[in-house]
C-alpha cells in the first residue's frame, strides 16, 4: 500500500469493439492510489502521452 501522499497511477487502453474486433482508439490514466475508488483522472491519444501523464500524476504534476 502506498505511503499516505504517493500516489499511484495504471494506464489502460481503451477499446472499440467492432463485431470480433477490439481496436484500441486511446488510453486511460487511472488513479489506482485507493483501490477501492478507482478514477480516471485523464485520456490519451497514444500510449506514450498517456504513460507521461501517469508519470507527472504519481509525481505530482496533475
Amino acid at each position: 500500500m502506498p505511503k499516505a501522499n504517493e500516489r499511484q497511477a495504471r494506464i489502460e487502453p481503451i477499446y472499440d469493439a467492432d463485431g470480433l474486433h477490439h481496436n484500441v482508439v486511446g488510453w486511460n490514466v487511472v488513479d489506482e492510489t485507493q483501490p477501492e475508488n478507482e478514477v480516471v483522472v485523464s485520456e490519451h491519444l497514444s500510449r506514450k502521452e498517456a504513460i507521461q501523464a501517469a508519470e507527472a500524476f504519481e509525481q505530482g504534476e496533475r
